[in-house]
């Protein structure tokens, strides 16, 4: 296929992706139904709303994060980069790259984890409210 033919295909998909998306809408949510709250509420008496316990989650993995999880971050990005550029070697830049994404994410968990003790308390209580 000529340079120019695939440069035309790559503009029409383009094209067809971006107007199916431009056009794309949705519907508002659905209004609860009255009393839908009060019941939620004396079934379970003590627990947040969703959004509050999302709140707190926030806020513990924020102070987490201050206290650590940056540096947690960093060491996971290097025992990643360096253990994915030795095992993919015919590979090796996707190996890196993905050894430093999957090593950054590990760490920045461990950090925020190991620097806030609230934090798993916070994510419990999170998934535990309805």
């Amino acid at each position: 296929m000529n340079p120019t033919k695939s440069l035309a295909a790559s503009v029409l998909v383009v094209a067809a992706l971006g107007a199916g998306a431009g056009t794309a809408y949705a519907e508002p949510p659905l209004a609860p139904p009255p009393g839908a709250e009060a019941v939620s509420d004396a079934i379970w008496p003590d627990n947040p709303s969703k959004q509050s316990a999302f709140d707190a989650l926030a806020a513990e993995a924020a102070v987490g994060w201050n206290n650590g999880g940056a540096q947690g971050a960093l060491i996971g990005l290097g025992v990643g980069v360096g253990v994915g550029c030795l095992t993919i070697f015919p590979n090796f830049i996707a190996g890196c790259i993905l050894g430093g994404v999957i090593g950054a994410g590990a760490g920045a968990m461990n950090g925020i984890k190991d620097s806030n003790p609230k934090v798993l308390p916070a994510f419990d209580k999170f998934l535990a409210t309805p």
